[in-house]
């Protein structure tokens, strides 16, 4: 078995990703991890983008370049790379991760940001896809219909918001969902406090969805490191929680 991160943003693919793909590689091999699933954001701004005048070819391009560049980084330092991507509905401000899809899927479907999360859903069953809401109870955040989803992040390790994981467990306890976690990694020294454990022969994107699908995933969280960073990083900005 392999610990892998679930829930990972880069510089360049994510506005709100400041680290490189050495960052992300130094980070998570000193941990012991042997995989990381790189999901950058996947919206109307997302990828980041550099000209008024790109296409929505170059739009999935660049998506799926920023992921080749970690594979192929990765695969040097016996890191397997992953890709998955999160997806924000607008208006409703919610977060939408995607798993086991192919390239071609997003090539024929370079939009996903203008469904409704009922069509995300319907179009994520007819592909074999796995969809779960992330981090649904931070704060800002709408919780989606718990229908159109297969699960949801019970745990998002992200310490400069307040998730309230402990209603995020309750929701897909309460309505049958798979319970997802993930650091929502997205700088360089970011404190890692959680992770899935997967089966090495686990090297495509469509495996790992499978997986993660029937529910057989181990997962480790520490609440605790997370709550403590939160609050150090609240005090920083001069608010207590």
């Amino acid at each position: 078995m392999i610990k892998v991160e679930l829930h990972c943003h880069s510089l360049g693919g994510s506005v709100c990703g400041h680290a490189t793909m050495d960052d992300i590689i130094d980070d998570y091999t000193a941990k012991g991890f042997g995989g990381v699933v790189l999901t950058n954001h996947y919206s109307s701004y997302n990828p980041v983008e550099t000209s008024d005048e790109i296409t929505l070819k170059d739009k999935v391009d660049k998506f799926f370049a920023l992921y080749d560049d970690l594979k192929e980084k990765g695969a040097k330092r016996g890191l397997k790379a992953f890709f998955g991507a999160e997806i924000r509905i607008i208006p409703t401000n919610t977060e939408y991760m995607l798993y086991g899809f192919d390239r071609e899927f997003l090539y024929k479907n370079p939009t996903l940001y203008e469904l409704t999360q009922k069509e995300l859903f319907a179009l994520a069953e007819k592909n074999g896809i796995f969809m779960y809401q992330t981090h649904p109870f931070r704060e800002g955040v709408d919780t989606g219909n718990p229908k159109y989803m297969h699960g949801a992040e019970s745990f998002n390790g992200h310490f400069h918001h307040v998730n309230n994981n402990a209603l995020a467990k309750k929701f897909c306890e309460e309505n049958s969902l798979i319970e997802m976690v993930g650091c929502d990694y997205h700088d360089k020294d970011q404190p890692i406090s959680s992770y899935a454990l997967i089966p090495e022969y686990i090297n495509d994107e469509k495996s790992l969805a499978d997986y993660l699908m029937k529910g057989k995933a181990e997962f480790f969280t520490d609440e605790q490191d997370y709550i403590n960073n939160l609050k150090k990083y609240k005090a920083s900005k001069g608010i207590i929680i």
